[in-house]
């Protein structure tokens, strides 16, 4: 976890930085956009500090480092004053504990209500009581194989230049491939780089197969990438559906 100390003292200025500098505009546009989907009203669950949640396949999440701070005005009025909530959501069952920044922050920053472990997602709804006794109130699902409704977006990814995946951005690495034996086809590498705010960049490389075997498709989050077309090592025409989410079982 670090230093809370030193984690505390920087907290603000980290705030300020990430909400007063623009986003970086998308390097192009998406020809269409999924269809609204109507979901049914979430289930939450309210946990205590040191209560750990299971989420499946051994992994529990849990909170800690709850921090409750006012951000003064900027002098030259470029950010507001305001107020926050942060702490650290605690994924742990699988390698090494994973820490996730949550920011429940005032109008006119960008607060970070949700994290991802794998499949799982763990949306904060409320913090309870934070400079007392804190509690989390969080609803908590994990992706499945349906496909939501609506067409997918058709995009096509140039090697080094971004893709806009609405709730984070995708760069295009680049391709490559494995050692293979003789007869054998050679099965095709994708790197990509996944940034989201206020998280370090996650780069992926993933398997999607040889020319033999169709669709070439890979997972991140709830994101569904198939591959319609590519070029080694420059481009792919992209086919990106959305997956539905469920409540993890109780």
């Amino acid at each position: 976890m670090g230093d809370n100390a030193a984690v505390h003292r920087g907290l603000v200025l980290s705030l300020l930085g990430a909400c007063a500098v623009p986003a970086a505009e998308p390097t192009m546009q998406p020809p269409s956009a999924p269809a609204p989907v109507a979901t049914a009203p979430a289930s939450t669950t309210t946990l205590a500090p040191d209560e750990r949640l299971a989420l499946g396949g051994g992994v529990t999440v849990h909170f800690s480092s709850v921090v409750v701070e006012q951000i003064a005005a900027s002098p030259d009025g470029s950010y507001p004053a305001g107020s926050g909530v942060t702490l650290a959501l605690i994924f742990e069952g699988v390698g090494a504990p994973v820490s996730r920044e949550i920011s429940l922050l005032s109008p006119g920053y960008e607060s970070v209500r949700e994290a991802w472990f794998d499949r799982y997602r763990v949306r904060v709804v409320d913090v309870l009581d934070p400079t007392r006794a804190p509690r989390l109130v969080v609803v908590a699902e994990q992706v499945t194989d349906r496909v939501r409704p609506g067409e997918p977006l058709a995009v096509r990814a140039a090697r080094g230049r971004d893709v806009d995946l609405e709730t984070a951005r995708m760069t295009f690495l680049g391709h490559s491939t494995r050692h293979i034996d003789a007869g054998e086809s050679p099965p095709l590498m994708v790197a990509v780089e996944y940034h989201v705010l206020r998280a370090a960049p996650e780069r992926l490389e993933t398997n999607v197969g040889t020319d033999d075997e169709r669709p070439r498709r890979w997972r991140w989050r709830d994101y569904l990438f198939t591959i319609d077309a590519h070029a080694y090592d420059a481009w792919m025409q992209l086919s990106i559906a959305r997956l539905e989410l469920e409540p993890v079982p109780r």
